[in-house]
């Protein structure tokens, strides 16, 4: 993931990295949206898994086959807030990356995923609502276990992704 902001970014290196984040982040991004917290909430949160597939796509990649298979939706509302927080939160990130993508590939590669980010206003009301909704100690450990949770899963998916392009190059 560091190779996203680094000098020496080529096409190929974007789009293996793109390739690499599509499953975690589906994964992730399904477990957030498709609670029934989500509609609780009442917070409009856009799916941006469309915009990476998009930037494959156009960088003529295969879009990596995402696993439909049912997740376990049944969880409490804190760790779904926890999950939340880092999925708004690398949106939130996904300007500086952006930026770094453009400075070393030029501003017409295509870079929907990274591109858009959250309003700051959207962010402020977030973090304010995660305030109020983790007042409790609980809540804010089960928000904290799912936020791991989901920071652990994706890191699992990275290293898997690494783990299947390192057996294809030895072949």
């Amino acid at each position: 993931m560091q190779r996203l902001t680094g000098r020496e970014l080529t096409r190929e290196q974007y789009a293996e990295s793109l390739a690499a984040m599509c499953r975690p982040h589906a994964r992730l991004e399904r477990r957030v949206h498709a609670s029934r917290h989500h509609a609780e909430s009442g917070f409009e949160l856009s799916p941006r898994l469309a915009r990476l597939e998009a930037d494959l796509v156009a960088l003529g990649q295969p879009v990596p086959p995402v696993s439909q298979t049912p997740l376990d939706l049944l969880d409490g509302r804190a760790a779904w807030w926890g999950r939340v927080y880092v999925l708004e939160g690398s949106r939130q990130g996904s300007a500086v990356i952006a930026r770094c993508i453009h400075s070393s590939l030029g501003d017409t590669v295509p870079c929907r995923f990274f591109g858009e980010t959250i309003v700051p206003d959207d962010f402020g009301r977030l973090l304010a609502t995660l305030e109020r909704e983790l007042e409790v100690d609980d809540a804010l450990e089960q928000a904290v276990a799912g936020a791991r949770e989901a920071f652990a899963d994706y890191k699992a998916e990275l290293d898997a992704f690494d783990s299947r392009k390192r057996a294809v190059e030895m072949r």
